[in-house]
């Protein structure tokens, strides 16, 4: 038959319509999350690399309160990072110049949060159900480590 369609296949071309738009939908909600987590370490690493090639020769106290004006300046807010990205704050002053570093891990989750939560957070893999363990096989779990310094970087140091 060319080009004649009948009344029941108009309702599955709607259908997968939806479903092409749905899935289109979630892919790019997800690629966002993705790329603010990298745009966020893009934001903290040109924050490090500015404190270094500006501020060498100042003390520790100097560096942190110049890092929070900038933090400010970039519209940087505690709450775009984990708190563990602050609790890993390390600013090392010594003859060498200024060595500033941190890391920490962003969780994406593409199907939302696992449900079967323990109090404090956590869970067991080995006890999830139902949804909860497409939740947990979906997500995506990204580590950063910004950093910056006046003397050799850390990838020439952690070399043999």
């Amino acid at each position: 038959m060319s080009g004649r369609q009948f009344p029941n296949e108009q309702g599955f071309s709607v259908f997968k319509l939806l479903f092409w738009l749905a899935l289109l939908g979630a892919i790019i909600a997800n690629g966002f999350q993705g790329f603010k987590a990298y745009y966020n370490n893009w934001q903290v690493e040109d924050v490090f690399t500015l404190l270094v090639e500006n501020r060498a020769s100042s003390s520790e106290t100097e560096v942190r309160e110049h890092m929070k004006k900038l933090f400010q300046l970039k519209y940087i807010t505690t709450a775009d990072y984990p708190p563990e990205f602050f609790d890993h704050l390390k600013i090392k002053v010594d003859e060498n110049g200024l060595e500033i570093s941190s890391w920490y891990d962003v969780t994406i989750w593409p199907l939302g949060r696992v449900q079967q939560r323990y109090d404090d957070g956590t869970y067991d893999p080995e006890e999830l159900e139902g949804m909860d363990v497409l939740r947990d096989k979906l997500r995506i779990d990204l580590e950063f480590d910004p950093y910056a310094s006046t003397g050799p970087s850390h990838a020439q140091t952690d070399s043999p």
